[in-house]
Parts: structure tokens; sequence; C-alpha cells
């Protein structure tokens, strides 16, 4: 059993507090949060009331200076809260692991400085170009360096694609690729962005830094941020050095997705609902096969993916290392 304590309760935090709810028996405890933006009535409120990730089987409420969570058949879940900058949480140095979750903490060396007490480790809910390591869970997650202070889970994009492609190129050998992405706003900052916009995406830059097969100039991400706040869309494009027919890999890559290799990071789905069907959906991304093509060389693979929601596979991660963190 691993300690840790949340710094901050935004989307992602939010995600990640709600699927540790659901595994009672993680090896994981939450016992603190940090929040720079909510206060612990907020906070409450919060989680009774979010339009999204739902708490409607459980009894929310604060008690002096705990968020106090309760649900039927459980024992309640008590979780020392603080508000106001990381750098004075009052349960800083106390768990075992910190999960900078906030956003406000790109860099390692900012990380760094929650490394203290008891404190030993810094994972990180998004890409950190500088962090000793990044695991990517169902790719690289096995390898880690118990010298590592600051670990980064990489982000939405990179576990949606890491290990889709590693995949790819170990069945169909990958030449080259490129990623389109359709990004989400959360709903609360809609307002702040009217029109779409066109960013670079850390995607571009650790896809080849962490599948040696991928050289940089053989791989690009097209990234759109939208004003929309459903499920995002991100579209698969491969070169294949030797690819089967189209419903020989179509089917490979559905036997994979539903109980080899890939089973629980991707779904192969035989229809297209549209992006919204697939809200809280669990996986990395979900692969639309009827509207996959493979033509000559190149797979065309369109998706979907509850970018939110990709605090899953930080979780995943967590439960994974905290067996292996001794």
């Amino acid at each position: 059993m691993v300690s840790a304590g949340l710094n901050g309760l935004g989307r992602f935090g939010l995600h990640l507090l709600r699927r540790w709810l659901d595994k009672p028996d993680s090896p994981v405890r939450i016992v603190a949060i940090n929040d720079a933006y909510r206060s612990l009535e907020a906070a409450v409120e919060l989680l009774t009331g979010d339009p999204k990730v739902s708490f409607a089987d459980c009894e929310v409420a604060a008690d002096g200076g705990m968020l106090v969570i309760a649900r039927r058949g459980q024992a309640d879940v008590r979780i020392a809260y603080a508000h106001g900058p990381a750098a004075q949480a009052g349960w800083r140095g106390q768990p075992e692991w910190w999960l900078e979750c906030s956003g406000r903490h790109p860099a390692a060396h900012e990380c760094r400085q929650f490394v203290q007490g008891r404190t030993r480790r810094v994972i990180v809910s998004a890409t950190c170009r500088d962090a000793d390591q990044t695991l990517v869970f169902g790719y690289n997650q096995d390898s880690l360096d118990r010298a590592a202070q600051v670990v980064s889970y990489g982000s939405c994009t990179v576990n949606a694609f890491v290990p889709l492609a590693d995949w790819m190129h170990r069945h169909c050998g990958v030449v080259d690729a490129e990623v389109g992405v359709i990004h989400n706003v959360p709903r609360h900052r809609l307002a702040d962005h009217p029109h779409p916009e066109r960013r670079a995406c850390t995607l571009e830059d650790m896809g080849p830094r962490l599948l040696p097969f991928l050289a940089a100039d053989r791989f690009r991400v097209d990234y759109v941020l939208i004003p929309y706040a459903g499920v995002s869309l991100i579209d698969f494009r491969f070169r294949l050095a030797h690819p089967p027919s189209e419903s020989a890999l179509l089917d490979m890559l559905a036997g994979a997705c539903g109980s080899g290799e890939l089973a629980g990071l991707y779904h192969m789905a035989d229809e297209d609902r549209g992006p919204q069907y697939w809200n809280m959906s669990p996986e990395s991304a979900i692969l639309l096969r009827p509207r996959a093509r493979l033509v000559g060389d190149r797979l065309f693979l369109p998706a979907v993916f509850d970018n939110e929601n990709s605090a899953t596979r930080y979780l995943d991660l967590l439960e994974f290392l905290s067996l292996r963190d001794f």
C-alpha cells in the first residue's frame, strides 16, 4: 500500500478521484488533496454537482478539514484537504507519493520541491519533458528506475498513440506515422476559446523519444483545439512496411483489443455511434472499424477518446508502480 497526496482537483483530478473510489481494494491510498482554486466547501459542491463525473452513489461532506466520502457497504473515505499554493499544503511531505495533477508544475525542477519528508516520488499527470522517466502504461511501465524522483505518465495523446504504434510496428512495421487530434475544451473554459486554435502537441516530441523506430522527421501531429466540451477525436495514420490485407489487419487489431495485448487500452467499435456515446470510456482510444481504410501501404484509423478520462491510465500506472516501489 502506497500513500499519495493529490495536488489539483481540476478535470483530471476529479476523474482520477472517481476512478480511485471505484477500486476500494486499490494498492494506492489517496490520503490528502490540495487545490489552488477550490476551498473544501467548493470541492464538496464540485463532487455533488459536476455534470459529467457523477458521485451520485456517494454522500460527500466536509468535516473539520477533511473531505468525507461515504458509500453504502464501504468504510467512509476521509481525505485531508488543503486550499492554496501547493508549496503551502499542510500535508506536504507526509504521503509517500505526490500526485501532480494541477498542470501548474510542468517541469521536473518545479516538481522536485515536493520531494521532501516521507515523499520520495512525484508522478506528473502530463508531459514533463525533463522528467527522470516517462512511463506509459501498456508500453514501458515495468521499467521504473527506483532512483527516479519525477515520473511523467505522458499525456492523453501519448497514451492514446504509443501502445498502439508499438503494436503496429511489431506486427506490420511502421515506416512513418501521423496523428490528427481534434481536442475539446473544458466546459468552464469555453468562453476563453471561442474559435478553433491550432497548437503544438507534446505527442509530436514524445512519440519519437519513446518509440525508437519512429524517426522525428517521419512523424507529425496536427492538433486543433475547438470550442466544444464533448469527447475528443483522434485519427491515426500509419505507413506500413509489410501490411496484410485490410480485413486481416483489422481482425488482428480487433483481437488484440478484445483479449490480446491491447485489451483494456483500446476498444475496436463495429459501429460509429458518435463521440458522445463514448463519454467516460476508460480506454485510451476507441478505434472506429467502419471508418478504417488500408490504401496500399497506408492505414487510416479514425478514433475517439475521452481525453479527460485518461486519468484511468494514470491510475493504472500508479497501481502498477505501487506494487514495485519498495
